[in-house]
């Protein structure tokens, strides 16, 4: 046979905001036991001689919250097995009141049947003695579950359940990372049997209450956009919607998709300069500035009908559920250079490439030329196309640089530019047996040669002007040995 399991909602702290089911569960019950016995229903099943227990004690025998929550469970399941039980919580067990939560979600329906009885919320109460109208949406949280991540400043916000300055002291550091400190807030509690009251303070003040129950509730109104601590994804759209909007800035308004893709290459590689000078900080900064340009962009098309900042979510996260079978299907592969092959075979299968051909031609011509040289000599090579061993490439570089030299000596310009298109291609190979990236090869080479000039011209006693090339060779070949 079911025990039952009837959860009864206490309202807010007073006997008098029972409501008449509540009251009939409370006085039927055989067994009854109550979140907290600070609460205005502990005085009246008390004045009604009714039976019954709280959990409190657990609180001083729990390290921390998840372990009390798994302390009143397996208590409550303990007493389900002697008996029919009657669980009072404070407010409405549905609304701020984690407890009841995880009862429904943990219980085994096979064994219990659960009831709820609904009561008046401590949420309700204290906008009402907040005075305070909800214009849009309201989110009620319990003070013991509520995570950084599930805080919302768009939103007005009730936090209940702030039954300790030890609570209330580390739900503040938490809402300190979102809010200002100086905002305003509102504290609804029991003063006494009977009577509700309200404070008017700033957040940072919340764990300065002389006293805390059950009963105190917090209640935050929403934010603005510019009193944010703390912004979130979709925030960053809303800015660059403002920006663009008819009373936004004239520059961002004046911008298009061909404007925009200068700073979209500049901003990758001040990306990578953050990444090589390995500083944090501004590779923070610098992929921020990245993330903007990709709003940027998806909201000029959302302006113009084409798509939005979503359907960019949307299209990737479904592109990296696809090409990842081993993760989200049941593909097994056995290294990463197995995951590479079956990224290229989806990929090719995904875009309708019928030959290796249509997928070299597929690469953006607008690429960085390494870059591109590199990325088609991979592709050709993962069908074959590549030579066995480095010492191949490197005797390839030897032989375009012969073909150069001929035709240095002979030929017309466009053949030397042709000569030397291959001689870069050649080398890219080289690149490629090695891991190694032309474009951040050529890069570093770049850097080297302007740190030795910096040399030269450091160390040099007169003006580069005035020099020969072989006094000047002189100071590079010094440079080459201690740079």
């Amino acid at each position: 046979m079911k025990r039952r399991l009837t959860i009864v909602g206490l309202g807010p702290g007073s006997e008098d905001d029972l409501t008449l089911a509540a009251v009939k569960a409370l006085e039927s019950g055989d067994k009854i036991i109550l979140r907290t016995d600070r609460h205005g229903a502990s005085s009246f099943l008390r004045q009604r001689g009714i039976d019954f227990s709280s959990l409190d004690h657990l609180y001083e025998n729990s390290d921390s919250f998840d372990d009390l929550y798994k302390a009143m469970i397996d208590h409550i399941v303990s007493s389900l097995e002697q008996a029919d039980l009657v669980l009072g919580l404070p407010g409405h067990p549905l609304i701020g009141e984690q407890l009841a939560l995880y009862l429904l979600k943990d219980l085994d329906r096979s064994l219990f049947d659960i009831k709820i009885i609904p009561g008046l919320s401590q949420a309700g109460q204290t906008l009402a003695l907040a005075m305070q109208p909800v214009e849009d949406k309201l989110i009620v949280l319990d003070s013991m579950a509520t995570r950084q991540s599930s805080l919302n400043p768009d939103m007005d916000t009730v936090i209940t359940g702030l039954s300790s300055p030890i609570i209330a002291s580390d739900l503040k550091l938490k809402l300190l990372e979102v809010y200002p400190a100086d905002h305003r807030v509102f504290i609804s509690q029991q003063a006494k049997e009977g009577e509700v009251r309200v404070k008017d303070l700033s957040l940072e003040q919340i764990d300065r209450l002389g006293q805390y129950d059950h009963t105190t509730s917090l209640y935050m109104p929403s934010l603005e956009l510019e009193r944010l601590e703390s912004f979130r994804f979709h925030h960053l759209a809303q800015i660059t919607e403002r920006l663009r909007s008819k009373d936004g800035c004239p520059w961002d308004r004046a911008q298009d998709h061909n404007s925009l893709k200068q700073y979209l290459i500049e901003e990758c590689y001040e990306v990578l300069e953050a990444i090589d000078l390995e500083d944090m900080d501004k590779l923070s900064e610098e992929l921020g500035d990245l993330l903007f340009q990709v709003m940027f962009h998806s909201q000029i098309a959302k302006e113009r009908g084409e798509f939005n900042i979503a359907n960019v979510i949307t299209g990737v996260s479904q592109k990296m559920i696809q090409r990842h079978p081993h993760i989200f299907a049941d593909t097994k592969v056995k290294d990463a250079d197995e995951v590479l092959v079956n990224w290229e075979a989806i990929k090719k299968e995904e875009k309708g490439l019928k030959s290796q051909s249509q997928v070299l031609k597929d690469i953006p011509s607008n690429l960085p030329a390494l870059m591109r040289a590199y990325k088609v000599q991979k592709k050709a090579s993962n069908v074959g196309f590549d030579w066995d061993h480095v010492g191949d490439a490197i005797e390839k570089v030897k032989e375009e640089l012969d073909e150069l030299l001929e035709v240095y000596k002979a030929g017309p310009v466009d053949k030397v530019n042709e000569e030397l298109g291959d001689l870069l291609f050649a080398t890219v190979n080289i690149c490629r047996f090695f891991d190694i990236q032309p474009e951040l090869c050529l890069t570093t080479a770049t850097e080297k040669f302007i740190s030795r000039f910096t040399y030269i011209e450091q160390m040099a006693d007169k003006p580069l002007e005035d020099m020969t090339l072989d006094e000047m060779d002189l100071l590079w070949n010094r440079a080459k040995s201690t740079l």
